[in-house]
């Protein structure tokens, strides 16, 4: 089993500066560290252990067994914090090689790969690295906001993000400086502006709603979804969307869905997804098929199976969705840079042409999901735009 140590454990895996201090397995493999210069990153070579931020950073070849663990057990098995005994940003490059190998004493029991398992392996890990690698870019307001303890983090005028899909549902976290990319306030987003010419953000409307149609074979019409239940409902917007999610995650009334059609689908499905997992003691992800085990959660209720599988099902469309825009974008100057549930944030260049904006809407809004369009100078003040 392959260990391996950056030498900024508080930056960004995907950070320029964060380099590889050690690698080893029985033996030490290659070594940049004050106590040891030895060996060299070999392309050819498939390495299986932990980190696949920086394998992928690396152009290595890789298994990550944290990812295997996750899939079986609802969490990564291996994890290592070190102190920071040198108050310096590059500790590890001083930290004892000996303490480092005492720390990391692992041995692996990895066995067997399903399919299904490495298609799991290889999408998740790539499609969000890929957006930590393209950084988002920052101006000064981020030092006013955050802070000048920023500063040193801030690379090329980018900054580098942190997604962990390691979580009940594989919808990732994303936070690090103590800067939580999931819930920027309109205050905090405008700290980041484009390097090339403006953001464009896709945003979807009513995505769960959209999603659940999907599933059960609902067809909305081709406009708004809140404002469809809304009149539905006989309230207005503010009050529909409210009501929406409270049925669709707290709990369907009989009377409710006896009259409209949407939610009495839905919640046979909930029904039918409860008696199942009971049943079978679990219940597989809709696209990549990932076991969710009822020995790896706790305390649940046919409506928080359904959000977890919601979920799910969100985050394992949109990692498909971004597989195709970092391949549809290799060769283009616009890039994603950001990335949350249910909106994709490029920062475009603007000799791309427009068709890219058509192209990427299409990729979106495959198989009925609709987006809308936003555009800014910098991410706090986005605007409608309709192309």
């Amino acid at each position: 089993m392959i260990k391996m140590v950056t030498s900024k454990q508080n930056f960004s895996k995907s950070h320029p500066d964060n380099h590889i201090v050690l690698l080893f397995d029985k033996d030490i493999l290659y070594a940049n560290h004050y106590e040891k210069q030895v060996g060299k990153l070999d392309l050819d070579k498939l390495y299986v252990g932990i980190d696949y931020k920086t394998f992928i950073k690396n152009n290595l070849k890789f298994l990550d067994l944290n990812v295997f663990d996750y899939w079986h057990y609802n969490k990564p098995k291996y994890e290592v914090e070190f102190d920071n005994f040198y108050n310096d940003d590059g500790f590890m490059y001083y930290y004892p090689l000996q303490k480092i190998v005492e720390k990391m004493n692992w041995e692996s029991d990895y066995k067997y790969v399903s399919q299904e398992l490495q298609v799991f392996h290889d999408e998740f890990c790539e499609a969000f690295t890929r957006i930590e690698l393209n950084g988002i870019g920052v101006n000064t307001n981020l030092i006013s906001t955050f802070g000048h303890h920023m500063a040193k983090y801030v690379y090329d005028k980018k900054l580098y993000q942190n997604y962990n899909f390691f979580t009940t549902t594989s919808r990732p976290s994303n936070s690090i400086h103590n800067l939580n990319f999931a819930a920027l306030t309109p205050e905090h987003r405008k700290c980041f502006s484009p390097l090339n010419d403006v953001f464009v953000e896709f945003d979807f409307d009513a995505y769960h709603p959209r999603l659940i149609g999907d599933l059960v074979g609902y067809d909305f019409t081709d406009g708004p979804v809140h404002e469809y239940l809304s009149d539905k409902y006989g309230v207005d917007l503010s009050k529909g969307k409210n009501m929406t999610f409270q049925y669709l995650y707290g709990g369907i009334p009989n009377e409710i869905a006896n009259k409209i059609e949407f939610l009495n689908m839905t919640k046979n499905l909930i029904n039918e997804m409860w008696i199942e997992f009971k049943d079978k003691k679990k219940i597989n992800t809709h696209i990549y098929n990932r076991p969710l085990k009822e020995e790896n959660l706790e305390n649940l209720n046919p409506q928080k199976l359904f959000n977890y599988y919601i979920q799910s099902y969100e985050t394992e469309r949109n990692v498909k969705l971004l597989m195709k825009l970092h391949q549809y974008l290799l060769t283009k100057k616009t890039k994603i840079v950001h990335y949350n549930y249910d909106s994709f944030l490029f920062d475009y260049d603007k000799n791309d042409g427009v068709k890219i904006i058509y192209d990427v809407k299409k990729i979106l809004e495959k198989n009925g999901f609709m987006t809308k369009i936003n555009v800014g100078r910098n991410y706090g003040e986005m605007k409608n735009y309709e192309f």
